[in-house]
């Protein structure tokens, strides 16, 4: 008598492989979706944090006058580890600020500014918005 497995023997293995893999696969490609996204909001919260504190930078050098504009903090101020601020003009209450692949958009109005998904940022980030001390 031979030793070893019979060709049923083994298609029946494959088979089963198979099958977990088919029900694994999608299973594991939703915690890397919902680890993305996850990530992708804490990193909001940092620029969020990031530019609540360029902003009390800024009140702390001009002796507690509130700026006119988010770039007249922003320009600055911003100082966060793996981002960068990409656009934001003079004037403006706008800005975005890149982190790795990831853009986050920045509006300031009234006191407070809200941090925002933009490019390469999942659709359901819920806007952040940091009401900024004054005097």
């Amino acid at each position: 008598m031979k030793k070893g497995f019979t060709l049923i023997e083994l298609l029946a293995v494959i088979v089963i492989l198979a099958i977990i893999a088919l029900i694994a696969t999608p299973i594991i490609l939703g915690i890397i979706n919902d680890a993305r996204e996850e990530a992708e909001t804490r990193t909001a919260e940092l620029v969020a944090s990031s530019v609540e504190l360029a902003y009390t930078g800024y009140l702390f050098e001009h002796g507690g006058n509130t700026p006119a504009d988010l770039c007249a903090f922003m320009n600055d101020h911003f100082a966060m580890d793996g981002a960068t601020l990409t656009t934001c003009t003079a004037g403006s209450n706008n800005g975005t600020v890149t982190v790795g692949e990831d853009t986050y958009t920045v509006t300031y109005a009234n006191g407070m500014a809200t941090v925002a998904g933009g490019t390469n940022v999942h659709a359901g980030l819920t806007p952040i918005n940091v009401k900024l001390a004054t005097k």
